[in-house]
């Protein structure tokens, strides 16, 4: 008999001391089932738990074991310590370059929301990101008992003015920014203008709105075309040159303002309906 047949031989005649994992096979494969189709097939039993004839649980059905593992949490002190914190040096290095490059229009700010916007933009007006009114501060951080009576800490008022010229003076200066922003609310309401000196044409029509109006104004729209400006650098606000304030979206404006100042909005005045349809 010829050596070349035998097991041993054949080993030391491949250089191979052992079969490795080349002959391992899944429980349940054979000629008719590879080993992804069991492992397909046996995904099905795994939602069950294995009982004895009793009745009573042999092995529990997947992530359903009602057994309680021995954990136990390696003692470290960087369980105790802050995560993700950055140094004022580097925050202020920081703020700077983003100052230099904000007014930039060459330069692209990409995926700001992984960035600490919030300690760049957070300022005297502003605590945890959100915008506090100057009144309510100024209530907080001094009350009317430390300021008026027995309990004042300060024997005079600490005032935005000096005198009364300068309190009449700011006083008109805020009643002109609420009558302009007044008018720009009627602006945007379509109810611009005094309705005593309009004629009759130009009075605004108590009616009923067509629900044909408010088509593509819906709030899968809006979320679609806010989609559309979080995934743009350039936004470009395609104006009616017969109305160009009045088909501002304002929204939108004050959106890329606050929310993505590194955006780039570009207006662009659209003359075509200025064209009579003769000529066109």
């Amino acid at each position: 008999m010829g050596t070349g047949k035998k097991e041993a031989t054949r080993r030391e005649r491949q250089g191979k001391t052992g079969d490795g994992l080349g002959n391992v096979r899944t429980k349940g494969e054979n000629f008719y089932r590879d080993a992804k189709k069991v492992k397909h097939l046996n995904m099905y039993k795994e939602g069950k738990a294995q009982r004895n004839a009793e009745g009573k649980i042999i092995k529990a059905a997947s992530y359903q074991s009602r057994d309680i593992p021995n954990a136990r949490i390696e003692p470290n002190r960087k369980w105790f310590t802050n995560t993700r914190v950055v140094s004022q040096d580097t925050l202020k290095a920081f703020r700077d370059a983003m100052e230099e490059k904000a007014n930039d229009p060459y330069q692209v700010l990409l995926k700001s929301n992984k960035l600490p916007m919030s300690l760049i933009r957070d300022g005297k007006d502003t605590e945890n990101g959100i915008k506090q009114h100057k009144a309510k501060m100024t209530v907080e951080t001094s009350p009317f008992a430390d300021v008026f009576g027995p309990k004042a800490q300060r024997k005079r008022v600490k005032l935005g003015v000096s005198s009364l010229d300068d309190l009449a003076g700011d006083t008109e200066k805020s009643m002109d920014t609420y009558r302009e922003r007044l008018e720009q609310q009627k602006l945007l309401s379509g109810a611009s203008g005094d309705p005593e000196t309009l004629g009759d044409d130009d009075k605004p029509l108590t009616m009923a709105i067509e629900p044909v109006f408010d088509k593509g104004q819906s709030k899968r729209i809006w979320n679609e075309l806010y989609k559309v400006i979080d995934s743009s650098d350039v936004v470009i606000h395609v104006l009616d040159a017969r109305d160009p304030v009045g088909t501002r979206c304002l929204s939108i404006e004050k959106y890329l303002k606050e929310e993505a100042p590194h955006k780039h909005l570009i207006f662009v005045l659209n003359k075509c309906d200025l064209v009579p349809t003769s000529v066109a």
